[in-house]
């Protein structure tokens, strides 16, 4: 079966009143859809896109459109930064036991990973963590070896990513190569489209209730009635988190 447009799966959710009309949102979409064209008509090298902007703009529901709405054609990977974070240093912790790495095992690694995904759809990029921040240069400089292509959003701009962070100098060439790699694309928002349907915006609601029948009842408002399911979220080095509900 093929995948709907990102068109016409952004004007469904906009039908459905899952999103509010955002002149800045659908200038996203027709860019978010300009690439996908790119990526399906040419196997070449081509220019991500690093989507920044405050909470609540729809950042992340317009990046799980572009990963949705992919063709099955082009290899594609979305996931939490974090997340993806922890599978490098998983795959990190392999690699050094074993002797089959010649040379630098990050670039390695990114090659992998480019090998497995021509597109990176990350949520929430950020750096905070000095092992984080030491090895990203080199192990994105084996993924764009191999023609991956980064989508990613974030609250932050590229170049206060890691800000204040211990060395940071060093964390600098990697800036410029994301912005190298990345058109950078500030989301701008009237509101924040996570307090859509809450009264004051949320502004003048309590967070924290004094009994259960007043946490659940806001809890139902905020979701619109959906279910709460149990999760299990894969955490470092094959462990799990068990999740009551989510």
């Amino acid at each position: 079966m093929s995948k709907s447009s990102i068109h016409s799966a952004y004007k469904s959710l906009l039908q459905r009143g899952r999103l509010t009309p955002s002149p800045t949102q659908a200038a996203l979409v027709d860019r978010l859809a300009s690439l996908q064209t790119t990526l399906v008509k040419s196997s070449s090298p081509t220019r991500g896109l690093y989507i920044h902007g405050s909470v609540g703009t729809g950042k992340s529901r317009l990046a799980d459109l572009f990963a949705s709405t992919l063709p099955t054609t082009v290899s594609s990977r979305r996931i939490h930064f974090y997340e993806f974070m922890m599978d490098i240093h998983s795959r990190l912790h392999v690699a050094r036991s074993q002797s089959s790495y010649i040379g630098d095992p990050l670039v390695q690694i990114g090659q992998q990973v480019g090998e497995e995904s021509r597109v990176l759809c990350f949520d929430e990029f950020q750096v905070t963590d000095i092992a984080d921040a030491m090895i990203l240069k080199r192990l994105f400089g084996g993924f764009w070896s191999e023609g991956g292509v980064v989508v990613a959003t974030s609250n932050r701009k590229p170049d206060m990513l890691y800000e204040r962070g211990l060395n940071r100098p060093l964390f600098l060439p990697f800036i410029a190569e994301l912005e190298k790699r990345c058109e950078v694309w500030e989301l701008e928002a009237e509101e924040d489209y996570r307090m859509a349907g809450v009264k004051d915006g949320g502004e003048k609601t309590d967070v924290f209730f004094t009994d259960d029948a007043g946490f659940w009842k806001y809890f139902s408002n905020v979701t619109k009635g959906k279910k709460v399911e149990s999760m299990t979220i894969s955490v470092m080095m094959s462990r799990t988190l068990e999740v009551e509900g989510i």
